[in-house]
């Protein structure tokens, strides 16, 4: 009976936090690396053609497909079960799937690695919920903010991570080289990393279900209607649509910035420098805004970033092109946008119900990923309108953050918002 107690003294919010990090920095950083290395592939690589001019946006619209269909099952099921519970079991999901990607680059199977890849992003779709929902379980309410910047921080140093790591082994491919180390080499690297985060996640305490009474439908569209007429009913809707945008943005500059190198005549691992220098600066903008806002919701802050996206993305449309150029745009794109985020995003935890917050937040995954979708979609259907001169596709982030502007000034203030949430649940 002591050493449980002894346990439980253990298992305090950092050492559940620290984990936490640890294991989401892992598991984005096995999705960035496999959609990078595809998105690679397909460009100027192993694969490149095969799903015609910007196909890079067909496998970025596989990570996102899971997220849009499944999330309805993920939501209710995080409130039903211990979100440590969900948490193990799709670490260990992620270390088989890791396998067959490496098996499919090393047998240049197109079709088993982007499957693969649907799986893992599968995986994902059911971790996110609780990851994200788990916040404010294991923080006070009062550093939830200082919480989500440091997760988001963490996040896009893992990104970053991710996508270095993707160039370098996207050059080592293109060497042809028989060398058995070098051809099972991305196998290697994906299990590897989720062998790490399998390894961190059991480290998070125990955590008690919030709803273990709660209904999984059978249909998981259901979910989206039945909590999106709820959240309708406030300003809730307004946030996540909000918050969507964030990743519409960040999916279109993602995939122009992934066949930049042919544009400004480099190799794939200075394009991975640029994709990293996106995922730095969106990580410290998301830690500053976490430390600005003071242990309260500033949504003020998010006002002001929506602005200095768009002006960004004006600036790298219209710029001579140049790599320096380019850089110093997604450098402030990136801190402008992590400004954007953390508001939104600490709002969408702390505002639902905790019996609800799984169902919310899914829905509001599948909003975002919905809009991801359509984003890598419109991008592989437009791309050969702009020809030879993609970074004119910049101007079009840069309608996108306006928007996202227009949207998130009609947000009021987190205690009006929580009082009008709260009403359409009583």
């Amino acid at each position: 009976m002591q050493s449980k107690t002894t346990f439980r003294e253990l298992a305090n919010p950092r050492r559940g936090l620290s984990a936490l990090l640890v294991a989401q920095f892992m598991g984005a950083a096995n999705d960035n690396i496999l959609k990078t290395l595809l998105g690679f592939a397909v460009v100027r690589g192993m694969w490149a053609g095969k799903l015609g001019e910007g196909g890079q946006g067909l496998i970025a619209l596989c990570l996102f497909v899971p997220f849009i269909l499944f999330s309805g099952w993920a939501g209710p099921i995080a409130d039903r079960y211990s979100k440590r519970t969900i948490s193990v079991l799709m670490k260990w999901v992620e270390i088989p799937l890791a396998i067959s990607a490496g098996v499919g680059f090393v047998t240049g199977n197109f079709w088993l690695a982007a499957f693969s890849m649907l799986c893992l992003a599968t995986q994902s779709t059911f971790f996110s919920p609780a990851k994200y929902g788990m916040i404010p379980e294991i923080v006070q309410t009062e550093n939830v903010s200082r919480a989500n910047g440091i997760l988001n921080m963490t996040t896009n140093v893992s990104i970053i991570t991710g996508m270095l790591i993707a160039g370098i082994v996207s050059d080592k491919l293109q060497q042809g080289s028989t060398s058995l180390v070098d051809m099972w080499l991305p196998g290697i690297v994906l299990t590897g990393v989720a062998v790490v985060g399998l390894l961190a996640i059991v480290w998070l305490p125990k955590l008690e279900a919030m709803e273990p009474h709660s209904h999984v439908p059978s249909n998981p569209l259901a979910t989206y209607m039945v909590t999106g007429r709820k959240m309708c009913k406030s300003p809730l809707m307004q946030v996540a649509t909000a918050w969507a945008l964030f990743y519409l943005l960040a999916t279109i500059v993602l995939l122009l910035v992934t066949e930049l190198g042919v544009l400004l005549n480099v190799t794939d691992t200075k394009v991975s420098y640029l994709l990293a220098s996106i995922g730095i600066s969106v990580g410290f903008g998301s830690l500053l805004a976490g430390f600005l806002s003071g242990g309260k919701i500033q949504i003020g802050l998010s006002k002001f970033a929506a602005i200095g996206m768009a002006c960004s993305m004006l600036v790298a449309g219209l710029a001579p092109v140049s790599y320096v150029l380019i850089l110093i745009c997604l450098v402030s794109l990136g801190l402008f946008a992590g400004l954007y985020a953390i508001p939104l995003q600490s709002m969408m935890q702390l505002l639902p119900k905790p019996d609800h917050r799984g169902r919310v937040l899914a829905t509001s995954n599948a909003l975002s990923f919905l809009l991801m979708a359509v984003g890598s979609l419109l991008y592989w259907i437009t791309r050969p309108l702009f020809g030879d001169s993609p970074q004119y596709i910049f101007l079009v982030c840069a309608l996108v953050g306006v928007f996202a502007w227009f949207i998130v000034i009609r947000i009021p203030p987190t205690p009006l918002l929580l009082n009008d949430y709260n009403k359409t649940h009583e």
